[in-house]
């Protein structure tokens, strides 16, 4: 015969099923005074029980990191009779935090009053870490993706550059905004590869204005140099024994180091910073630096060649003279300056007299050196009042900005008579004396470039039917001199 099953009143179970309950359980009164508290509540709290009796569960569990408004958001519940969920961050006798979710949920009487309010807390930490690691990963995620659309901006701006100058006003930019933290400065190798000279720098900057190439391990060693996170590290000379972090990245074009780009931290002490997060910081930009380095060297490659194509395209390759084709470009430029201002501007045409002799008498070569020997005279002559041009042919022009006419007339006869004085031989023959026929053409309201070059040959025409090696100013001709003598 079975024993008859004995009863247990529910209220024995409910508080059993507390009393084993992995979270943390508490009960307290209308105030918030807490009159139970399961066994968790103490080991998850780190309180013993009977010392939570009377106490309000905010003034053991709350402390300076916990947050006001959730706080509040829970008060208001508990005056207002309300259940609430929430996540809150609260602290542990021993002064450790944990992130709990509490479920807080009012008991009422008969006659409907609240009398208690039962909460259940579990630790949720685990969960809070792994929540924050994944907004973490998201707002790196986000930041990579930034990175990426701003290299992308970056690396279109620099190969857009036409010249050093827009490059480095790129770079300088770029710098600022894809690394903040750090002052910079760009470095490119002088004339004489004995220096380095600061060509762009940003930040608050404290770089000096020029670096020994002895005095870097990147430029030394050949290839890029971080300081600041090594067990064993030296720093550059050109840096000092600041203890903050930097780099050094060589700037390489088509095979050859041709600068230097140097980032310092200044505002990231080794003291002062923890250490992983130290490594993970410079990590960071060491990987950052180095796409920047790669895509100014790659720019200044495209910048070099562009500047040697458009050198060909617009110079002599016989004299090494601008051609006619810069010629062209150029005066249009400066007309355009002239007639928004007062500048002057003139041409002057010059011509090698007799030239086809020397190429018929001594051959060609020597009619070659007639033309080289003529130029660099014509430079010489020049220098700081004109830009000499080869037109074609024996013929030249020197463009005069900033000169009217009877400055020019001048000039023109210092190259004339610097032309007369030349004595030049080929290939052992003794060649005859160069004399040489010039016309100016001065900038008045209203002239082309083509305006400015057809008076410029109808002066020198003038000149060729006057005898030849003279000069002839265009404003003295009047109009029965614009036919053209015969070439000779």
């Amino acid at each position: 015969m079975n024993k008859p099953t004995q009863i247990i009143p529910s209220d024995q179970f409910a508080a059993m099923a507390a009393q084993a309950a992995a979270d943390a359980v508490s009960v307290s009164d209308a105030r918030g005074q807490i009159e139970w508290a399961n066994e968790a509540f103490a080991r998850i709290t780190g309180h013993p029980v009977d010392d939570l009796m009377g106490c309000h569960s905010a003034e053991i569990l709350q402390g300076p990191e916990t947050d006001r408004e959730t706080l509040a958001a829970i008060e208001r519940a508990r005056a207002e009779r309300r259940a609430i969920v929430t996540d809150i961050l609260q602290y542990r006798a021993d002064g450790s935090t944990y992130w709990a979710e509490l479920h807080m949920t009012p008991v009422f009487d008969n006659q409907g009053a609240a009398i208690h309010f039962v909460t259940i807390q579990r630790d949720v930490t685990h969960r809070k870490r792994r929540e924050v690691e994944t907004a973490d990963l998201i707002q790196r995620e986000k930041h990579r993706e930034t990175e990426r659309q701003l290299l992308s901006q970056v690396s279109e701006w620099l190969y857009s550059a036409k010249s050093l100058e827009e490059l480095l006003l790129v770079a300088r930019k770029a710098m600022s905004t894809l690394i903040p933290e750090a002052e910079g400065s760009l470095y490119i190798y002088s004339e004489s590869r004995d220096t380095l000279e600061v060509a762009s720098a940003w930040g608050d900057n404290r770089s000096i204005d020029s670096v020994d190439p002895d005095a870097c391990w990147a430029l030394r060693r050949g290839r890029a140099y971080n300081f600041g996170t090594r067990a064993i590290e030296f720093a550059c000379d050109h840096v000092g024994t600041e203890d903050h972090p930097f780099f050094c990245l060589p700037i390489v074009a088509d095979g050859e180091t041709i600068g230097m780009l140097h980032l310092r931290f200044t505002s990231f002490s080794l003291k002062s910073m923890d250490r992983k997060m130290l490594d993970i910081f410079i990590n960071h930009r060491w990987n950052l630096s180095l796409l920047c380095a790669e895509q100014m060297s790659l720019a200044i490659a495209n910048v070099r060649l562009r500047q040697v194509l458009l050198e060909k395209s617009v110079r002599d390759p016989l004299t090494n003279l601008w051609n006619r084709r810069w010629l062209v470009d150029t005066t249009n430029k400066m007309l355009a300056q002239a007639r928004t201002g007062d500048g002057q501007l003139s041409l002057i045409s010059i011509d090698i007299d007799h030239f086809k002799a020397f190429n018929d008498t001594f051959g060609h070569e020597a009619g070659d050196v007639v033309l080289r020997k003529s130029a660099e005279v014509m430079v010489d002559v020049a220098r700081d009042r004109g830009a000499v041009c080869r037109a074609g042919g024996e013929e030249f022009v020197v463009l005069c900005p900033g000169m009217g006419g009877p400055q020019a007339v001048g000039l023109a006869n210092e190259i004339r008579e610097g032309l007369s004085a030349l004595r030049l031989s080929s290939e052992g023959n003794r060649l005859s004396q160069i004399t040489a026929s010039a016309g100016v053409a001065t900038y008045s309201r209203g002239n082309t470039a083509s305006d400015l070059l057809r008076a410029s040959d109808a002066a020198l025409y003038r000149a060729k039917h006057l005898g030849r090696n003279r000069v002839v100013n265009a404003a003295d001709l009047d109009e029965t001199d614009d036919e053209p003598p015969p070439k000779a």
